[in-house]
């Protein structure tokens, strides 16, 4: 028996870095099936849901958004991926300080002396509050820009990818 060995491609390392992520990105994106417009809303799920402060839940809330929205699954999960151990403090904090804006918090954290761990627990509920309302707030206005960029971008990859019709027809 002849066996020939196929050598595959070394895989990208677990810990890569944003250029390698946003090309991996984009490559998973061009293989994603479905109309534009399905398309387009599933990211726009995605990215909304990586916006709110779920975090253990995220994939699984955009997947069943996706679902419901009937928007693609896939591209719902792959737009989850805003969030990541870079991105997170950076949106939770943003998050936190729009939400206590809106609901006119006077005493942020920044304000706050920590004196016994209780005080601190005291603030939760303010706290969770305040990001998540910040957090629809952010994520509404970053999924609907995604939606109409994604729609573009996929009506964009799908007319290059269309074979050209030259008009010439070949005679039997």
């Amino acid at each position: 028996m002849n066996s020939k060995r196929v050598r595959y491609k070394k895989k990208p390392p677990v810990f890569t870095g944003p250029r390698e992520r946003f090309g991996q990105m984009l490559v998973r994106m061009r293989q994603l099936e479905g109309s534009p417009h399905n398309l387009a809303l599933g990211m726009a799920v995605g990215i909304f849901v990586s916006i709110t402060p779920i975090i253990p839940l995220q994939t699984i809330v955009a997947v069943f958004l996706a679902f419901l929205l009937r928007g693609s699954k896939s591209a719902a999960a792959l737009g989850t991926w805003l969030s990541n151990p870079l991105t997170i403090p950076l949106v939770y904090y943003a998050n936190y300080k729009l939400g206590c804006t809106l609901l006119g918090y006077q005493k942020t954290l920044d304000s706050i002396a920590f004196d016994s761990f209780s005080q601190l627990m005291g603030l939760g509920l303010e706290v969770t509050r305040a990001m998540i309302v910040g957090g629809v707030v952010i994520g509404a206005i970053l999924g609907v820009a995604a939606y109409f960029i994604t729609f573009r971008v996929f009506i964009t990859i799908r007319r290059r990818a269309r074979p050209v019709d030259t008009g010439s027809r070949s005679l039997p």
